[in-house]
């Protein structure tokens, strides 16, 4: 892995640290908003994993590079697979076509959170 992406990555992350704590300071919605994605990536019909496969596709769609790097983090650690990421990532690109090169960011997330294990 190029340092540029090692670095980015970690930015991501530090940037994710730092503003968490100035978010539950300063803005008023926050904790609704953690308290939503609490009950929304809960498992229930739909495993953890699964929600957090979905959630990496939509980011993919959407163009997140933030929220590709923190729902590949989140798919790694509910157990999903390699393979498994990779048929998201599919899934993101029938989806949006074009734009959904974002996709590239996720296997730059997805190696980089392998490193890290």
């Amino acid at each position: 892995m190029d340092a540029f992406v090692k670095d980015k990555m970690n930015q991501s992350m530090n940037d994710r640290k730092q503003y968490h704590s100035r978010f539950l300071e300063n803005c008023s919605t926050y904790n609704s908003v953690l308290e939503l994605e609490k009950k929304a990536f809960e498992a229930g019909s739909l495993s953890r994993k699964h929600k957090e496969l979905m959630a990496l596709s939509i980011s993919i769609v959407t163009k997140c590079e933030p929220c590709i790097e923190w729902h590949v983090q989140q798919a790694c650690l509910t157990g999903a697979s390699d393979k498994e990421i990779y048929e998201t990532i599919d899934v993101a690109l029938e989806m949006g076509g074009g734009p959904a090169a974002y996709s590239r960011f996720a296997l730059n997330a997805l190696d980089f959170y392998k490193k890290q294990a």
